[in-house]
C-alpha cells in the first residue's frame, strides 16, 4: 500500500555516509505477503507463481502472514508439493506493517521481498531484481494493471502504485520512498531501522515512512524489470476507500516527517473526460481521509521513529 502524492520532495539535509548492501541471490530472497479477507488473492498469487517459475527460479520461502481475517486464510496443499517453503502465519496486532514485520522476523533469506495479496506475479518479479542489483538497500518494482477498464487504466497512468521518481547527482532516476505492493529490501537495512512503524495501522502511509528511513542509511534504487500485475477490480467503491485510506497515511507522514502532504487539486497525467473525472474523485478521497486522520493527530499524536 501507498501513500500518494506528486508534490512534495522530501530532502535530507546531512550527508551521512550511505551503506552498501550485499549483492542479490535469488535463493536468499523470502517473499512476505500479508493479507486480510483475501483467500482468492493468494491463491491466484501462488496458482501464479508456480505457472511462472520453475525449481531453479524459487526464491529462498514464501512467508504468508494472516492479519485477522475472517474466516481464516487457508493454505491449499497443493501448494506444497512443488518442493517451495510455503509458510501460513498468524498476525493478531492488527495493520499491514505488523503483519509485514511478523512475516520478516521469522524470514530466513537475506532479502525480503513484499508483495500485496492483490498483486498477481510475473515471470521478472525476481529476476527483474537481480538484473537492478548495484547494492542498494532496497529497491521499487514495477507495477501494472491486471485488466484493461478505464479505471485500472487510470492506476496505471498515475503511477499510483510507483514511488515518485526524482534524480540523483548523476541524473539517475531515484525513488524518493518504497511501495509495498513490490519492493526489495535488504534485511539487515530493514532491521537496523526497526522494520515498519507498527503505528501506523492502516495500509497507507507505513511503506513510505519505511521507505523514508532506509534511505537515510543506504541508496534506494528503481528496478522497473521486477513487474508484479495488481487486481483493481474492486470498482469505484474501492477506488475511493482507496485514497480515502491513502489520504489517512498522508496526514500521518505529513506528522512523523514535518512536512507538508495536504490534497491538492491536480490534473491527471493522460487527460480526457473519464480520467479527469477520476482525477477529482481521487482528490475527494484524500481529502476526505486527510482530515479524518486530522483529528486523530491532533488528539492523539505520533512519535518519530529512527
Amino acid at each position: 500500500m501507498t501513500l500518494i502524492s506528486r508534490l512534495v520532495f522530501f530532502t535530507d539535509e546531512k550527508k551521512t555516509e550511505k551503506k552498501s548492501s550485499e549483492r542479490i541471490a535469488k535463493n536468499e530472497i523470502s517473499i512476505v505477503i500479508p493479507v486480510k479477507d483475501n483467500q482468492k488473492g493468494i491463491d491466484n498469487y501462488l496458482t501464479k507463481f508456480f505457472e511462472t517459475h520453475s525449481k531453479t527460479d524459487f526464491p529462498k520461502e514464501i512467508i504468508i502472514v494472516d492479519n485477522n481475517s475472517n474466516p481464516a486464510i487457508e493454505l491449499k496443499s497443493e501448494f506444497l508439493n512443488f518442493g517451495l517453503p510455503i509458510e501460513l502465519k498468524l498476525c493478531r496486532k492488527i495493520g499491514p506493517a505488523s503483519a509485514r514485520n511478523k512475516g520478516a522476523e521469522i524470514a530466513k533469506g537475506k532479502w525480503l521481498l513484499f508483495n500485496d495479496s492483490d498483486c498477481i506475479p510475473t515471470k521478472s518479479i525476481l529476476k527483474g531484481y537481480l538484473k537492478a542489483d548495484n547494492n542498494s538497500v532496497a529497491y521499487a518494482g514495477n507495477i501494472k494493471s491486471l485488466d484493461n477498464d478505464k479505471l485500472s487504466k487510470y492506476y496505471e497512468s498515475q503511477e499510483i502504485l510507483i514511488p515518485l521518481k526524482t534524480y540523483d547527482e548523476n541524473g539517475n532516476f531515484v525513488p524518493q520512498y518504497l511501495i509495498t505492493a513490490n519492493t526489495l529490501i535488504w534485511k539487515k537495512a530493514f532491521n537496523e531501522i526497526n522494520g515498519f512503524n507498527e503505528q501506523i495501522a492502516i495500509a497507507g502511509g507505513e511503506d513510505v515512512d519505511l521507505g523514508l528511513r532506509l534511505s537515510k542509511i543506504g541508496n534506494l534504487s528503481y528496478a522497473f524489470d521486477s513487474v508484479a500485475v495488481h487486481d483493481f477490480s474492486d470498482g469505484i467503491i474501492g477506488f475511493y476507500k482507496r485514497f480515502k485510506r491513502y489520504g489517512e497515511g498522508n496526514r500521518i507522514v505529513e506528522e512523523l516527517w514535518k512536512t507538508d502532504l495536504r490534497p491538492t487539486l491536480f490534473r491527471p497525467n493522460e487527460r480526457n473526460l473519464t480520467n479527469e473525472i477520476l482525477a477529482k474523485f481521487q482528490y475527494i478521497g484524500l481529502r476526505i481521509g486527510y482530515k479524518k486522520a486530522d483529528k486523530k493527530v491532533r488528539k492523539y499524536g505520533l512519535q518519530h521513529r529512527v
